[in-house]
């Protein structure tokens, strides 16, 4: 069931940023990030898009009146589609799936950094640096996961650095007890130095 939902999302972002592509494509990807913005940020309008019984007219309706006459043709068009089609319900994946196409797209490498308390205004400059000159464009998204003691743990692509304490003393734990099982050997096969 998560594959099948992966393969819709993949499929509308696609067919969605194939359309922009050639079209006013920095405004119209800004234009999708606003109403992914207003998406996310209002519970209300959440649920009124995906409420059963509202009449998709009604929706759609009130989407256009939300963008303006301003907003790009195809951003409205698509959100249009997808609840028509009854899909909005999966924005949020189309939405990761777009940014990702968007990021490829610009060089753009896009980062998660996890601590355990929010990074300093210092530290998130430093780490950019760092990663920037490692990676060229990043995009940086913050996450504070409380179980990591310290330290950081950066994800990017199918690559993660564990710099947290915790795997630290996880190493330091397994070190121990490979030391302590070469020495227990070591006394086996000399039992005189036993003595």
């Amino acid at each position: 069931m998560i594959e099948r939902k992966k393969i819709i999302y993949k499929r509308y972002a696609e067919a969605f940023f194939l359309s922009i592509v050639n079209d006013d494509f920095e405004e119209s990807f800004k234009d999708f990030e606003a109403f992914s913005a207003i998406y996310f940020g209002f519970e209300g309008l959440r649920e009124i898009l995906n409420h059963p019984t509202i009449h998709v007219d009604r929706k759609i309706e009130m989407l256009q009146r939300i963008f303006g006459p301003q907003a790009r043709q195809k951003v409205v068009d698509f959100i249009c589609l997808l609840l028509r089609r009854e899909r909005i319900n999966h924005f949020e994946g189309i939405a990761t799936e777009v940014e990702r196409f968007y990021r490829r797209r610009n060089g753009i490498r896009g980062i998660v950094v996890k601590s355990s308390i929010p990074l300093t205004n210092d530290e998130r400059k430093h780490l950019r640096e760092v990663l920037t000159r490692k990676f060229g464009r990043v995009e940086i998204r913050e996450i504070v996961d409380s179980n990591i003691l310290g330290g950081l743990i950066i994800h990017f692509g199918d690559e993660v650095i564990d710099e947290s304490i915790r795997s630290r003393m996880k190493m330091l734990r397994e070190l121990m007890i490979r030391v302590d099982n070469e020495w227990l050997a070591a006394l086996i096969n000399q039992p005189s130095l036993a003595l």
